[in-house]
């Protein structure tokens, strides 16, 4: 009778909260009721539950970035080493990574160096189906596509409990081990304005 009562009442299942969330409606799982920021400088150890899903739903990260000739280090990075994502540069030229709890590294990396000079650099990521599904990742600079690939699955919950957004470096714990050695990498060029937004909410 109980389980009778409790299925009338959709009371089940029963202790299954977290799973039922991650399983079979991850769109309820606590996060920001914001669909666009704007941050005028770097920011560290932003929370990521409070940050943008930018490995969850559609969205657009654009930056202002002055790059230096001799460019290297994190642009953004959301979560750490044991699951997060990251746009950063190394060698001159653009990296995105997307590292699902280290069981999957998909790597996405500009074949042409970074120009010098005020840059603007795009990524943008549309889930190609529902929740988890595949995520289309697209890298610009000043308008123009220099790299795109496809994750294979995205998130259905969050990186991590205690994992941080930072614009500038990566300070929780390495997202890539491309610069594991070098952590917290900072950018050492100058980033203005970041605007983030949804572009096909969920």
């Amino acid at each position: 009778m109980f389980l009778v009562e409790s299925a009338k009442n959709k009371n089940l299942p029963i202790g299954g909260g977290f799973w039922s969330t991650a399983a079979f409606h991850p769109e309820d799982a606590p996060s920001s009721p914001l669909k666009e920021w704007s941050f005028h400088y770097p920011i560290i150890d932003m929370p990521e539950i409070m940050a943008p899903r930018l490995g969850k739903v559609s969205n657009l990260v654009s930056m202002d970035v002055d790059v230096p000739e001799d460019a290297s280090g994190v642009l953004y990075a959301l979560g750490g080493f044991s699951g997060g994502l990251t746009c950063f540069v190394q060698d001159k030229r653009l990296h995105y990574e997307f590292n699902l709890f280290q069981v999957r590294r998909t790597r996405i990396r500009a074949v042409e160096p970074l120009a010098t000079g005020k840059r603007k650099i795009e990524v943008e990521t549309k889930l190609a189906d529902s929740i988890g599904g595949p995520l289309d990742v697209t890298l610009r600079v000043d308008g123009k596509e220099v790299a795109s690939g496809r994750v294979p699955n995205g998130l259905t919950l969050q990186f991590s409990a205690n994992g941080s957004f930072d614009i500038g470096t990566d300070r929780n714990s390495p997202v890539s081990l491309d610069y594991y050695d070098e952590e917290p990498f900072p950018f050492n060029g100058k980033i203005g304005r970041t605007k983030i937004r949804y572009t096909d909410y969920q």
